[in-house]
Protein backbone atom coordinates (compact mmCIF):
# COMPACT_ATOMS: atom_id res chain seq x y z
CA UNK A 1 0.00 0.00 0.00
CA UNK A 2 1.33 3.45 -0.86
CA UNK A 3 1.81 6.13 1.84
CA UNK A 4 -0.10 9.10 0.71
CA UNK A 5 -0.71 12.59 2.52
CA UNK A 6 -1.66 15.89 1.46
CA UNK A 7 1.38 18.16 0.68
CA UNK A 8 0.13 21.73 0.13
CA UNK A 9 -2.35 23.61 -1.99
CA UNK A 10 -0.53 26.57 -4.10
CA UNK A 11 -1.63 28.95 -6.71
CA UNK A 12 1.74 29.75 -7.60
CA UNK A 13 5.09 28.66 -7.94
CA UNK A 14 6.69 30.52 -5.36
CA UNK A 15 3.96 28.38 -2.80
CA UNK A 16 5.74 25.38 -3.78
CA UNK A 17 8.15 23.11 -1.74
CA UNK A 18 12.13 23.95 -2.24
CA UNK A 19 13.39 20.76 -2.67
CA UNK A 20 13.92 18.35 -6.02
CA UNK A 21 11.68 15.23 -5.58
CA UNK A 22 9.91 14.25 -9.31
CA UNK A 23 6.65 15.61 -9.63
CA UNK A 24 3.73 13.43 -11.62
CA UNK A 25 0.93 15.88 -12.71
CA UNK A 26 -2.68 14.97 -13.54
CA UNK A 27 -4.48 17.46 -15.91
CA UNK A 28 -8.21 17.16 -17.98
CA UNK A 29 -11.72 18.61 -17.79
CA UNK A 30 -13.46 19.96 -14.70
CA UNK A 31 -15.10 16.92 -13.30
CA UNK A 32 -12.99 13.74 -15.49
CA UNK A 33 -12.01 12.13 -12.03
CA UNK A 34 -9.01 13.53 -11.23
CA UNK A 35 -9.21 13.37 -7.19
CA UNK A 36 -11.07 9.71 -7.47
CA UNK A 37 -7.92 8.54 -9.34
CA UNK A 38 -5.92 9.64 -6.93
CA UNK A 39 -7.16 7.89 -4.16
CA UNK A 40 -7.70 4.94 -6.10
CA UNK A 41 -3.56 4.94 -7.01
CA UNK A 42 -3.20 5.67 -3.51
CA UNK A 43 -5.60 3.30 -2.07
CA UNK A 44 -7.12 5.92 0.19
CA UNK A 45 -10.75 6.75 -0.14
CA UNK A 46 -10.44 10.19 1.29
CA UNK A 47 -6.86 11.75 0.31
CA UNK A 48 -8.12 13.92 -2.52
CA UNK A 49 -11.47 15.33 -2.71
CA UNK A 50 -14.06 13.98 -4.28
CA UNK A 51 -16.96 16.19 -5.12
CA UNK A 52 -19.99 15.76 -7.57
CA UNK A 53 -19.47 19.52 -8.67
CA UNK A 54 -17.35 19.95 -11.01
CA UNK A 55 -14.65 23.11 -10.71
CA UNK A 56 -14.16 22.46 -7.26
CA UNK A 57 -10.46 22.11 -8.12
CA UNK A 58 -9.08 25.66 -7.53
CA UNK A 59 -5.47 25.43 -6.77
CA UNK A 60 -2.88 22.99 -7.28
CA UNK A 61 -2.49 20.54 -4.98
CA UNK A 62 0.38 18.46 -4.37
CA UNK A 63 0.67 15.38 -2.36
CA UNK A 64 3.47 13.21 -0.71
CA UNK A 65 3.83 9.34 -2.28
CA UNK A 66 6.06 7.23 -0.59
CA UNK A 67 7.99 10.35 0.46
CA UNK A 68 9.55 9.93 -3.22
CA UNK A 69 7.35 12.20 -5.48
CA UNK A 70 4.82 14.67 -5.53
CA UNK A 71 1.38 13.95 -7.37
CA UNK A 72 -0.21 16.96 -8.67
CA UNK A 73 -3.53 17.69 -9.08
CA UNK A 74 -3.87 20.92 -11.79
CA UNK A 75 -7.66 22.95 -11.63
CA UNK A 76 -9.75 21.54 -14.10
CA UNK A 77 -10.27 23.25 -17.34
CA UNK A 78 -13.35 24.37 -19.15
CA UNK A 79 -16.02 24.62 -15.98
CA UNK A 80 -18.66 26.58 -17.86
CA UNK A 81 -20.17 27.89 -14.96
CA UNK A 82 -16.62 29.29 -13.97
CA UNK A 83 -16.40 32.70 -14.60
CA UNK A 84 -14.48 33.89 -17.51
CA UNK A 85 -11.75 35.37 -15.35
CA UNK A 86 -11.19 32.84 -13.77
CA UNK A 87 -11.14 30.15 -16.33
CA UNK A 88 -8.18 32.52 -17.71
CA UNK A 89 -6.43 32.56 -13.98
CA UNK A 90 -6.62 28.43 -14.36
CA UNK A 91 -5.44 28.11 -17.61
CA UNK A 92 -2.28 30.71 -16.83
CA UNK A 93 -1.92 28.70 -13.72
CA UNK A 94 -1.75 25.15 -15.39
CA UNK A 95 0.39 26.40 -17.91
CA UNK A 96 2.94 28.26 -15.69
CA UNK A 97 3.28 24.86 -14.07
CA UNK A 98 3.50 22.89 -16.88
CA UNK A 99 5.97 25.06 -18.88
CA UNK A 100 8.28 26.05 -15.72
CA UNK A 101 8.61 22.99 -13.50
CA UNK A 102 11.69 21.49 -13.79
CA UNK A 103 10.81 18.69 -11.63
CA UNK A 104 7.97 17.50 -13.74
CA UNK A 105 8.76 13.99 -14.86
CA UNK A 106 5.10 12.88 -16.54
CA UNK A 107 1.52 14.62 -17.61
CA UNK A 108 -1.37 11.91 -17.02
CA UNK A 109 -3.39 13.62 -19.55
CA UNK A 110 -7.23 12.26 -17.84
CA UNK A 111 -9.85 12.42 -21.04
CA UNK A 112 -13.37 10.67 -20.23
CA UNK A 113 -13.84 8.18 -22.49
CA UNK A 114 -17.60 8.43 -22.43
CA UNK A 115 -17.40 11.61 -23.96
CA UNK A 116 -15.12 12.52 -26.98
CA UNK A 117 -12.28 14.61 -26.61
CA UNK A 118 -13.14 18.01 -26.06
CA UNK A 119 -12.04 20.84 -27.92
CA UNK A 120 -9.73 22.10 -24.92
CA UNK A 121 -8.64 18.54 -24.62
CA UNK A 122 -7.52 18.73 -28.43
CA UNK A 123 -5.78 21.98 -27.00
CA UNK A 124 -4.06 20.48 -24.30
CA UNK A 125 -2.75 17.66 -26.81
CA UNK A 126 -1.75 19.69 -29.11
CA UNK A 127 -0.04 22.09 -26.46
CA UNK A 128 2.05 18.85 -24.61
CA UNK A 129 3.21 17.53 -28.41
CA UNK A 130 5.13 20.98 -28.76
CA UNK A 131 6.80 20.56 -25.76
CA UNK A 132 9.35 18.40 -24.11
CA UNK A 133 7.30 17.16 -21.29
CA UNK A 134 6.41 13.58 -21.70
CA UNK A 135 2.56 12.49 -20.89
CA UNK A 136 0.06 10.10 -21.37
CA UNK A 137 -3.69 9.85 -22.27
CA UNK A 138 -5.51 8.02 -19.22
CA UNK A 139 -8.96 7.03 -20.91
CA UNK A 140 -11.18 7.24 -17.63
CA UNK A 141 -14.67 5.75 -16.98
CA UNK A 142 -13.97 2.52 -19.31
CA UNK A 143 -16.38 0.57 -16.98
CA UNK A 144 -19.07 3.25 -18.23
CA UNK A 145 -18.61 2.64 -22.35
CA UNK A 146 -19.23 -0.41 -24.32
CA UNK A 147 -16.41 -1.57 -26.51
CA UNK A 148 -17.64 -0.69 -30.08
CA UNK A 149 -17.41 2.62 -28.64
CA UNK A 150 -14.07 2.37 -27.09
CA UNK A 151 -12.55 0.59 -30.18
CA UNK A 152 -13.79 3.71 -31.86
CA UNK A 153 -11.95 6.09 -29.71
CA UNK A 154 -9.11 4.10 -29.75
CA UNK A 155 -9.16 4.67 -33.71
CA UNK A 156 -10.10 8.49 -33.08
CA UNK A 157 -7.01 9.26 -31.03
CA UNK A 158 -4.61 6.76 -33.35
CA UNK A 159 -5.66 8.83 -35.87
CA UNK A 160 -5.21 12.19 -34.49
CA UNK A 161 -2.56 11.74 -32.40
CA UNK A 162 -0.20 8.22 -33.85
CA UNK A 163 2.23 7.32 -31.18
CA UNK A 164 0.24 8.63 -28.36
CA UNK A 165 0.69 6.39 -25.12
CA UNK A 166 -3.06 5.85 -24.13
CA UNK A 167 -3.91 3.42 -21.10
CA UNK A 168 -7.67 3.00 -20.37
CA UNK A 169 -8.68 2.95 -16.66
CA UNK A 170 -11.53 2.34 -14.35
CA UNK A 171 -11.55 3.01 -10.89
CA UNK A 172 -14.64 1.25 -10.28
CA UNK A 173 -12.81 -2.37 -12.15
CA UNK A 174 -9.45 -1.36 -10.88
CA UNK A 175 -8.10 -1.65 -14.74
CA UNK A 176 -5.11 -0.94 -15.20
CA UNK A 177 -3.90 0.76 -11.93
CA UNK A 178 -0.83 -1.22 -12.18
CA UNK A 179 -0.40 -0.29 -16.23
CA UNK A 180 -0.61 3.66 -15.04
CA UNK A 181 1.95 2.47 -11.72
CA UNK A 182 4.48 1.10 -14.07
CA UNK A 183 4.43 4.51 -16.24
CA UNK A 184 4.89 6.44 -13.44
CA UNK A 185 7.57 4.46 -12.58
CA UNK A 186 8.84 4.57 -15.72
CA UNK A 187 8.76 8.43 -15.62
CA UNK A 188 10.80 8.90 -12.15
CA UNK A 189 13.16 6.70 -13.59
CA UNK A 190 13.84 8.76 -16.28
CA UNK A 191 17.09 10.97 -16.22
CA UNK A 192 16.17 14.17 -17.63
CA UNK A 193 12.57 15.82 -19.26
CA UNK A 194 11.78 14.62 -22.94
CA UNK A 195 12.97 11.56 -23.24
CA UNK A 196 10.08 8.47 -23.88
CA UNK A 197 7.97 7.17 -21.54
CA UNK A 198 8.15 3.12 -21.98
Amino acid sequence: MTSASFYISATNLAEFPDDNKPHIAMVGRSNVGKSSMINHLAQQKKLARVSSEPGRTQTINLYTMDDRFYLVDLPGYGYAKTSKEKRAEFSTMIHEYLEHTAQLKLVLLIIDARIPATDLDATMLEWLQQTTIPFIIVMNKMDKVKPTDAQKLHQLFQEKYPGVRRIEHSILSGKNQKEIWSAIESALRTASRGEMVS
